[in-house]
């Protein structure tokens, strides 16, 4: 049996420090929606609300590709949802094809040259993608106004 002998204020306060730790990072995972599956392809969309976000772009580090989505404004970019992603292979196949349900997509491509097209209020953005093999990708998508 493991017991913790709790006498001294430093052993109370190193306690009380891994315990606000280990919820940190229990309530961080939370923040993170469920992995979906299309066409063979894993890819976790969302990032509403900062700690989504934050969560959501630390695990991005993680997957080889990461895209994140906004529409131009004066002062600075702003985040948008919905946004169609269609992703083709150099055979002009389509790989992929799902709606971010939030500003960032995790994508969890195999490497190789990729054609993109993304669609949010009915304007289409063509990029072309690259995707390496143990490499991190990062792709900015931003709409005019």
């Amino acid at each position: 049996m493991f017991l913790i002998a709790i006498r001294t204020p430093l052993s109370r306060v190193l306690l009380s420090a891994c315990l606000v730790l280990f919820s940190s990072l229990s309530l961080a995972q939370a923040d993170i929606p469920e992995a979906k599956v299309s066409q063979g392809i894993e890819y976790i969309s969302g990032g509403i609300g900062s700690e989504e976000s934050d969560a959501m772009l630390a695990l991005g580090k993680k997957w080889p590709l990461v895209l994140e989505f906004s529409q131009d404004h004066p002062q600075r970019p702003l985040w948008v949802a919905d946004v169609t992603v269609k992703i083709m292979d150099q055979k002009k196949k389509v790989v992929f094809e799902a709606l971010s349900e939030g500003p960032i997509m995790l994508l969890k491509m195999n490497a190789g040259k990729y054609d993109a097209e993304y669609s949010f209020e009915g304007k289409i953005l063509k990029r072309s993608l690259v995707v390496e093999e143990g490499k991190f990708q990062k792709q900015s998508v931003v709409w005019p106004r």
